[in-house]
């Protein structure tokens, strides 16, 4: 109901394109899954071979749309243009924003990421005798193999400068792309399931954080635009508490952090710090440029922030994020369960329907505890394999 409304609403569109959309979405996958979620979600993974740009114009979807608001949405999503994105990407999260009401609702951690949410999940771990071993990179997988040389159990890994050996009865590889492609030895790519990881690629991104003596997303009062007096840790200064989105921008997704996440973002004395992320069309530009362009950008989207100053500015340059979600990729993403019967994946890069996300990579977490479980008994489970080891290693 809130998307029809926000279509039936918004001035980026006019009567005609509203039209169209409302023609198009009406006759996708989403109307079946209101009643048959799996026959809709079968619908949407069999689009994974065009993009949303072939698919939204099929049934007379206008470039227009595509412009002033589907473009933004891909670039939020994937950082990439309808033109270049999968159909299947996009439409998966339509349908389960449509579906599962839970999916579209909006919350930002109250500060860092290192406090609202890693610090946590490092409590649950070590209250339940997790050992996490940082500054420890895993150096090689050590693997049996067979007569033609393909791996048939992981036995641990070597990690740190020293190679130091630890033994496992089963390994999980949680990695997010580039990491994967990084740590499988050689011979693994003799499995197709393994050597189809290296199909997929990345996308660059540019994240730039600017701070300003004022607050940028209030434009209705000067006053309170720059009022940065007293103390306002509480997230309701002035400007708008949100995640926000622009087809203006080069960056269409941003918040300011100062008001979204205040618990460590915000600065007594200060006003809004915007994180803008800029995809690959930005990706080559120097830091001075990118913070010149934020910037610029800004003042566009909220001429009254003219009369502010930048007091602060970063950038954070990472050039593989995100797998990159264009046309026809599914078919290279790997089941979390492998041909080693040991050894597993997990990561947002490895199939599941959530997409490169954290929810993808929760979900994925979730996928590889099944699989482990699955294969953990009968004859020729996990188990069975350790006690044969255990027999021999006593004889």
């Amino acid at each position: 109901v809130s998307g029809l409304q926000a279509f039936a609403k918004t001035e980026q569109l006019g009567i005609e394109d509203k039209f169209h959309n409302a023609v198009r979405l009406g006759t996708s996958p989403i109307v079946r899954a209101l009643v048959d979620f799996d026959g809709g979600m079968d619908m949407v993974r069999e689009l994974d071979d065009i993009t949303f740009t072939e698919w939204f114009t099929q049934l007379g979807g206008k470039r227009g749309s595509l412009d002033r608001m589907w473009d933004a949405i891909a670039y939020a999503l994937g950082f990439l243009d309808c033109d270049n994105i999968s159909a299947r990407a996009m439409l998966t999260i339509f349908m389960l924003f449509a579906i599962r009401t839970e999916a579209s609702v909006l919350r930002m951690l109250e500060g860092s990421p290192q406090t609202g949410l890693h610090d946590p999940i490092i409590k649950y771990l070590e209250d339940r005798n997790v050992k996490i071993n940082l500054s420890t990179p895993v150096r090689d997988l050590v693997h049996d193999v067979d007569e033609e040389g393909k791996p048939t159990r992981v036995r641990g890994i070597t990690t740190g400068a020293k190679n130091v050996y630890h033994e496992f009865d089963t390994v999980v590889a949680a990695l997010d792309l580039p990491g994967i492609k990084k740590i499988l030895p050689e011979n693994f790519r003799k499995y197709d399931q393994f050597d189809k990881i290296y199909n997929l690629d990345c996308v660059p991104i540019a994240t730039v954080q600017v701070r300003f003596d004022g607050w940028v997303t209030e434009m209705q009062d000067d006053s309170r635009m720059l009022d940065i007096s007293g103390d306002q840790s509480d997230g309701k200064a002035a400007g708008i508490d949100n995640l926000l989105y622009s087809v203006d921008a080069e960056f269409s997704c941003f918040a300011d952090l100062a008001l979204t996440s205040p618990g460590d973002y915000y600065k007594p004395g200060e006003g809004s710090l915007i994180q803008a992320v800029f995809d690959e069309r930005a990706f080559s530009r120097s830091n001075d440029q990118l913070i010149e362009d934020c910037i610029e950008q800004l003042h566009n989207l909220f001429p009254s922030s003219k009369k502010l100053n930048c007091t602060w500015s970063s950038v954070v340059k990472l050039g593989q994020s995100l797998y990159r979600e264009k046309v026809g990729q599914d078919k290279f993403r790997p089941n979390q369960a492998t041909p080693i019967p040991n050894f597993f994946l997990a990561g947002s890069y490895t199939y599941q329907d959530y997409l490169d996300s954290m929810e993808g990579a929760t979900r994925s977490g979730l996928m590889v505890a099944d699989e482990i479980i699955a294969r953990a008994d009968g004859p020729n489970g996990i188990g069975a394999m350790v006690a044969k080891d255990a027999v021999a290693a006593a004889e």
